[in-house]
């Protein structure tokens, strides 16, 4: 497979986008142009390079992801788009727990699961949820600003969520999916309280370096739960748990 390397500046890039999609791959951004790559040739503009890369069809298209021009996004059909006006509340999917949450989300959703998100901020885990195919899904914060927050957020990307003013001891269902992306101090309040709500699988988030980590291990095995997955990002850490219990 042939990668044809261009060197362009930001207006010519925008100019092209704005002509037509194209599947492009930044390589490298330096002053006011940037490297990209495309797999095949742009008609009237001379390649600084041509390139030979193994056809590895999955690699290819990871590296394709969001170039941003100007006010427009430009993305490939492949990807999801979360649109998120954070407002007041945390949670824009930019901090690693976030991201450690999503991988662990698209892990253990199955079709039709319901999912509670505790602590749900601007709402950015419910929505992903939903539009991986959750049933049913219930945000609960502990701030208005957060509950109004995942509301307007649930409208701006037109999926059903139900956003509540909550803890997680007024809870009274029970769900297949738990995420819980929030701080120790809260865990150790609340721990208790989200093991009963959890049927199949449970998320937990926003544990900080290996302390924290040994602690809220600790905490699980205390309950008689146990991690299936540990994920890190920047010594941040979310733990992934698969209930054994009905």
């Amino acid at each position: 497979m042939k990668r044809f390397v261009y060197t362009l500046s930001e207006d010519k890039l925008g100019e092209l986008l704005a002509e037509r999609p194209l599947p492009l791959e930044i390589l490298e951004r330096k002053d006011d142009s940037v490297v990209i790559g495309s797999y095949e040739p742009l008609e009237g503009i001379e390649p600084c390079r041509v390139e030979e890369v193994p056809e590895d069809w999955k690699s290819w298209r990871e590296s394709f992801g969001p170039v941003d021009v100007e006010d427009f996004v430009i993305m490939p059909p492949w990807k999801v788009p979360v649109f998120i006006n954070p407002g007041m509340a945390f949670g824009t999917g930019l901090h690693p727990t976030t991201r450690l949450c999503v991988k662990l989300i698209k892990e253990y959703l199955e079709e039709g699961d319901s999912v509670l998100d505790v602590g749900t901020g601007s709402g950015i885990l419910s929505i992903v949820a939903k539009k991986l195919g959750a049933s049913r899904v219930l945000g609960i914060d502990v701030s208005e600003d957060a509950v109004r927050s995942c509301k307007e957020n649930a409208g701006l990307n037109e999926v059903q969520i139900e956003c509540r003013l909550a803890r997680p001891s007024e809870i009274k269902d029970r769900f297949d999916l738990l995420v819980a992306n929030l701080e120790l101090p809260i865990f150790k309040e609340e721990l208790d309280n989200m093991r009963h709500i959890f049927r199949r699988c449970a998320i937990f988030s926003g544990i900080y370096r290996r302390e924290e980590l040994e602690e809220f291990l600790d905490m699980l095995g205390s309950r008689g739960l146990s991690p299936d997955r540990i994920l890190e990002e920047d010594d941040w850490f979310a733990i992934g748990i698969r209930n054994e219990r009905d």
